[in-house]
């Protein structure tokens, strides 16, 4: 197996691994801002003192879902068995680099006899 094809299987079983922390074992509910039953949902006030440090901070692992495993197609098997490894060219440099460099570094411009 080539290093190209064993770095692809690697990279393909990290991203269907899934994240290492356990999913929220409720379901969740996603509702709309102008929908019926987020009219009905009481907004909390935060209003005052002690209603803001009674607020309790939003648990991220409650609201995050749980990922679903997405098999490939044919076409993407295909296109992940031929695909090969590419570097791309470097952009071109700033035309304005030396213009910059002599506006934020005015001393470092100076001809050694005129330097100190």
């Amino acid at each position: 197996m080539s290093t190209t094809a064993t770095s692809l299987a690697a990279l393909a079983a990290l991203f269907m691994a899934g994240p290492a922390t356990a999913a929220p074992q409720e379901p969740t509910t996603s509702i709309k801002r102008d929908s019926d039953p987020a009219r009905s949902l009481a907004e909390p006030s935060y209003q005052t003192r002690e209603e803001r440090l009674n607020a309790r901070p939003l648990d991220w692992n409650a609201t995050k879902g749980k990922p679903k495993r997405k098999t490939q197609t044919a076409a993407e098997r295909k296109a992940q068995a031929g695909a090969k490894a590419e570097h791309t060219e470097g952009g071109a440099p700033d035309p304005k680099a030396d213009e910059e460099a002599r506006r934020l570094h005015p001393d470092d411009w100076k001809a050694p006899d005129q330097q100190r």
